[in-house]
């Protein structure tokens, strides 16, 4: 597949072909069709404050359509539009099972 990748930071990012890893269980495979980058990207592409991690795929407020799916997923199937969260969610503590927030407590993003 085709990803714009950020190589080092502050760099331009280059168009080029990437290998994804196999579907594992609970998977789920999509295929980007729009993006942008947001302030929270820039500030990782300018690696401030943190141990930059590079090469990286910037983008992370997306929407496109399932591809295919893992092992264990049931409600989602090819073809479907899809607006991703960069949280993941484990479907287990109160606000994953409130159908009202991404904010999954299991994913540690908003935990002490």
């Amino acid at each position: 597949m085709q990803s714009r990748v950020a190589w080092e930071p502050g760099k331009l990012l280059v168009i080029e072909e990437v290998e994804v890893a196999p579907l594992q269980k609970m998977d789920v495979r999509i295929k980007i069709l729009f993006t942008s980058l947001c302030h929270t990207d820039v500030y990782f592409w300018e690696a401030k404050g943190q141990n930059p991690v590079f090469p990286r795929t910037l983008g992370h407020e997306a929407g496109g359509v399932v591809e295919s799916v893992g092992e264990g997923v049931n409600d989602l199937q090819p073809g479907d539009h899809v607006l991703p969260v960069f949280t993941g969610e484990f479907k287990e503590c109160a606000h994953c099972k409130s159908e009202e927030s991404n904010m999954c407590v299991c994913a540690r993003v908003y935990n002490e």
